[in-house]
């Protein structure tokens, strides 16, 4: 599979989320935590809510050093979060439905319109699940590790999700008053791997 295809399921699969966690900046070389060495078994007492990014903000992630992709949020209220995933020239616009337990793309276009949406919005039906605290989701499981570094810092009490689908493993990383801070995409059959991970919040 070519780094090109890689990167646009990367674009594809994004997932965000918002909060009041603490972050340590640094430039420090990036570790990814071990599973086994700091997870932490109480997943089901986390509020989602805490994990969703601030309105109005835009994040970088890079990959090997490159910009790979940035996130803007648009808008949010207590139910949905609009956002813009722009990688390359191609802006995708998502509006994801955010509760205390679940989260879950409800719309997606190819738009790049910083317009919000939300008021009086209502969703018809889920284009993709992104943290389901049931664990009910085929392919989705959910854990909490005490620490997490990337090049933008460091942070605690993350989630990490892994969603398997085919031949594709995606692991995504959310911190609280954040949200994703890394993705890492693995292909089982031809061993590729991709990480894309969080350098700057403005």
């Amino acid at each position: 599979m070519k780094k090109t295809t890689i990167s646009l399921l990367l674009m594809l699969l994004v997932a965000t989320g918002c909060g009041t966690g603490s972050t340590e900046n640094s430039s420090s070389e990036v570790t990814e935590a071990k599973a086994g060495t700091n997870e932490i078994s109480t997943i089901n007492e986390v509020d989602l809510i805490n994990y969703r990014p601030e309105t109005g903000v835009t994040k970088t992630f890079t990959s090997q050093g490159k910009q790979l992709f940035t996130e803007y949020i648009v808008d949010q209220n207590a139910e949905y979060l609009q956002r813009i995933i722009t990688l390359g020239d191609m802006q995708t616009t998502q509006i994801v439905k955010w509760t205390e337990d679940r989260a879950a793309v409800v719309e997606e276009s190819q738009s790049s319109s910083k317009e919000s949406i939300l008021k009086g919005y209502k969703s018809v039906e889920e284009v993709e699940a992104l943290l389901d605290l049931s664990q009910k989701q085929e392919g989705l499981e959910m854990t909490k590790l005490d620490t997490v570094e990337v090049p933008y810092g460091s942070f605690h009490d993350v989630i990490k999700v892994t969603k398997k689908e085919d031949q594709m493993i995606m692991t995504i990383f959310y911190a609280k008053g954040v949200g994703m801070i890394k993705q890492v995409y693995e292909t089982t059959e031809n061993s590729e791997k991709e990480v894309a991970e969080l350098v700057k919040i403005l």
